[in-house]
């Protein structure tokens, strides 16, 4: 346990996002395996302490550091076995531990496209990236865990045991308490063809609408992101990534280019195998290095011309202000929509994109989240809520679970009465 007077307390209590560098929590339990959680649960329980995990230390809201909590360090907990088509994975594994583990096996989960971040916290939110029209989303593929409890107790969660818990890990966030193991059903890993195209910044709206028509109509395997970011002098950029089959690309290029009505500025095709895929979508590196940022999130119902109208201006208000920042829209339709309501905590199966407001440093904190605060106002009227991997301190859970959020808060309720597990959602 590393304490607020020991000396390596400042490094132990760091997480990624440079923002939560001064946070003071009560102590850092840096644990070895299931037993030690449980007890270093407990002894929280005892003490009145309140507790939050840390796997990958990616939280947007800086969970994982924050003041006055118990930290239960997980990294120590790597290890991973696959067989018969299931992998059962530890939460000190980050995305790219387990895509090289797998690979060997040529086999893979889907994902989000941040190779650094944690499997675990990933599949407690959900976990949406380029394989989800395919494959659905990472908590789609869980079949079963091994969870603490607030109280300290160990159970094991399947289908045919707690029932209820496994449901509510399937992308309800991370309230229930500590998950020590998850096994999931896999999906194969292939080579892929990626795409990357940009457009001229002010034919935004035009490459927002071609999209959309786009990813409607595409077969599962092929999937494609947009993106449009400020340039910082009141002008934006805008470009999408395209994943398709092995000698797909060019035809997936064309198509994107006919439903979008405009040339591209720049067209890049790569042939690339699975795991060449993944850092190419990462920016070319497994890792990245600790930076300030600020996300937000709103999943929209509809994405008609006033609701891309209002992301040009949000962006286009920003850029003029003299800011670098960014929105990247992922749509939810394909495999995602597989999995019933009544499987799954994740919520969002019936609506048409998730976007995603970003702003990293040098740009300020406060100014990044006025900037995403003032989005979501200008979005409203179109949002159904946000994606709880991106959550935004103070909200109400409801946002984040829309009709999922009674059973969820029931469950919760019955497993940590008194809120033990922290969350940036209840203070």
């Amino acid at each position: 346990m590393v304490r607020s007077d020991d000396e390596d307390y400042s490094s132990a209590k760091q997480i990624f996002n440079t923002q939560f560098d001064e946070e003071q929590p009560v102590a850092v339990v840096q644990v070895a395996n299931a037993d030690d959680v449980a007890a270093a649960v407990a002894f929280a329980a005892a003490n009145d302490l309140r507790i939050a995990a840390r796997s990958g230390g990616h939280s947007y809201a800086g969970v994982s550091s924050a003041t006055g909590v118990m930290i239960i360090d997980l990294r120590n907990l790597n290890n991973i076995t696959y067989a018969d088509g299931q992998v059962t994975v530890e939460p000190g594994l980050v995305l790219y531990d387990v895509y090289q583990a797998l690979d060997p096996y040529e086999q893979t989960l889907p994902t989000g496209m941040c190779p650094s971040v944690g499997i675990a916290g990933l599949t407690l939110g959900g976990g949406l990236g380029f394989e989800s029209r395919r494959y659905g989303m990472t908590c789609d593929r869980l079949i079963g865990a091994n969870l603490v409890l607030p109280n300290g107790t160990k159970v094991e969660v399947s289908e045919t045991s707690h029932p209820d818990l496994l449901w509510g890990l399937r992308g309800g966030g991370h309230f229930l308490g500590i998950v020590t193991s998850f096994t999931y059903k896999t999906c194969p890993a292939t080579p892929k063809d990626l795409v990357r195209l940009t457009f001229p910044g002010d034919r935004a709206a035009d490459g927002i609408r071609g999209w959309q028509q786009w990813v409607t109509k595409a077969p599962r395997e092929q999937w494609a992101d947009f993106s449009v970011d400020c340039d910082g002098n009141g002008s934006l950029d805008c470009w999408t990534q395209l994943v398709c089959a092995p000698g797909t690309g060019a035809a997936a290029a064309a198509e994107f280019t006919a439903a979008v009505g405009m040339l591209p500025l720049s067209v890049e095709i790569r042939a690339l195998s699975h795991m060449e895929t993944i850092l190419a979508l990462a920016g070319g590196s497994a890792t990245q290095p600790r930076a300030s940022f600020t996300n937000g999130s709103d999943v929209v119902t509809t994405l008609n011309d006033e609701v891309i109208g209002v992301i040009i201006a949000s962006l286009t208000k920003f850029s003029q202000a003299g800011n670098t920042g960014w929105v990247q829209i992922n749509t939810l339709d394909g495999a995602v929509r597989d999995t019933h309501l009544d499987a799954a905590a994740f919520p969002w199966r019936n609506h048409a994109a998730l976007v995603e407001w970003g702003a990293y440093e040098p740009i300020p904190p406060d100014v990044a989240r006025a900037w995403v605060v003032d989005s979501h106002e200008m979005i409203k009227s179109a949002s159904a809520g946000g994606y709880v991997n991106y959550l935004e301190p103070g909200d109400p859970m409801q946002r984040y679970f829309g009709d999922n959020y009674t059973r969820l808060d029931t469950i919760r309720s019955i497993v940590d009465p008194t809120y033990r597990v922290y969350s940036a959602l209840d203070g």
